[in-house]
């Protein structure tokens, strides 16, 4: 796999990619305890969580069109601009309404910072027989950055002076290096259309919607992100307030995280690559439901961390098999278009996690694991019925 990182161009993009997920990650682990702290409950923790997800999926197919028609870098630019002002204003923040702005502000950025951008940026420097080990280079350096945020984050709240506004002024000053490089380092990446050509991006995307493979991944993608927001949701809130661990325990549940993500990741470059796709997304949904069904048992910081790792596990093969097989199953022309449409179901079903804010307050949080246990299971079955289409390879 890391082979593939001595191709300068695309050692680029992992560097910068790695940066941003440093930032992005490092925020989210301190995300939840920073509302709760400034005085929000669970209502807003959610509303934080739809304002900036349900603007950033309104956004995110039209980035990927502009991203496809005029060029990469203008839009990575703009998202990395505009995310580093919501990252500012948190550091500011003083109450929850602050950072509904905040979610406003990032929800403009488009989901994920731009992530499908910089996939697509992969897909167009790799040759077609190297994409799959481009993209799971790709994503192990995005490991290394989810790893590496909450790490710092967890180890600086050990200290009693750094607080987390702090962290978010550190991260604040990351995001803008991560600027710098961009703008000094990263050269284009899409060829240029003709301008005699005419291209209706109203066609291409009901084209993808009409793939029946295309519908088979989003139908599981919308599935099992909808099950991976309510671990991430409702695991630091648990922890948090039902166990009583303290900030720093909290913030290094990411950390657990992103390290498994980032070992699946890595071992995908030897011998997960032999393994077929479809084998692959059934154990990692497998995995996920029964990490859901086990997370009500686990009542010790160690526990904790163990489910929080196995569901590591679980996304990190979705997310990555996942976009193998977009950029299987899309062109140049439309890769960017395919890429914002499988990560906007995804985040479709983050974005329903809202609904079972009721289902907390009237039966507790157990209710709401073994919901998110069966929507990964129920995951499984559009993988299953895609037998009857065509095998994964």
């Amino acid at each position: 796999m890391l082979e593939m990182a001595r191709n300068t161009k695309l050692l680029k993009i992992y560097i910068i990619n790695l940066i941003s997920m440093i930032s992005m990650f490092g925020s989210g682990a301190i995300g939840i305890i920073y509302v709760l702290e400034l005085g929000g409950g669970v209502f807003e923790v959610n509303l934080i969580g739809l304002i900036s997800s349900i603007i950033g999926l309104i956004l995110l197919v039209p980035f990927g069109i502009i991203s496809d028609r005029f060029g990469r870098r203008k839009m990575l630019l703009y998202s990395g601009s505009i995310s580093l002002l919501g990252i500012v204003i948190r550091a500011f923040a003083t109450e929850p309404t602050h950072l509904l702005f905040a979610a406003l502000v990032n929800g403009l950025a488009g989901l994920w910072g731009g992530f499908p951008i910089f996939l697509s940026m992969v897909n167009d420097l790799a040759k077609p027989n190297e994409q799959k080990k481009a993209i799971n280079t790709f994503y192990f350096f995005s490991s290394i950055g989810m790893l590496t945020g909450p790490f710092i984050c967890s180890l600086l709240l050990t200290q009693p002076q750094i607080s987390l506004r702090n962290l978010y002024q550190i991260f604040s000053v990351i995001k803008l290096g991560e600027l710098i490089y961009f703008a000094t380092q990263i050269k284009e990446t899409k060829h240029k259309n003709i301008r005699s050509e005419k291209i209706e991006y109203r066609t291409i995307v009901s084209d993808l919607l009409h793939q029946t493979n295309f519908q088979s991944i989003i139908s599981m993608a919308f599935l099992f992100f909808f099950f991976y927001s309510i671990m991430t949701t409702y695991i630091p809130i648990y922890a948090r307030i039902e166990l009583n661990l303290s900030n720093a325990q909290v913030a290094s549940f990411t950390t657990f995280r992103s390290l498994a993500t980032m070992l699946i990741r890595f071992s995908s470059a030897t011998f997960l690559t032999r393994v077929s796709i479809k084998s692959l997304l059934l154990s990692a949904l497998t995995l996920g439901g029964i990490t859901s069904l086990a997370s009500p048992f686990a009542n010790t910081y160690l526990t904790i961390a163990l489910v929080i790792a196995f569901s590591g596990l679980s996304y990190g093969i979705v997310l990555s098999s996942g976009s193998t097989l977009i950029a299987r199953y899309s062109t140049p022309e439309n890769r960017a278009v395919a890429n914002s449409i499988y990560i906007s179901t995804g985040g479709i079903g983050r974005i329903i996690k809202v609904l079972t804010t009721p289902i907390v307050d009237t039966f507790g949080l157990n209710s709401v694991f073994l919901i998110g246990s069966i929507s990964v299971f129920t995951a499984i079955i559009p993988l299953l019925l895609r037998r009857k289409i065509q095998k994964f390879n």
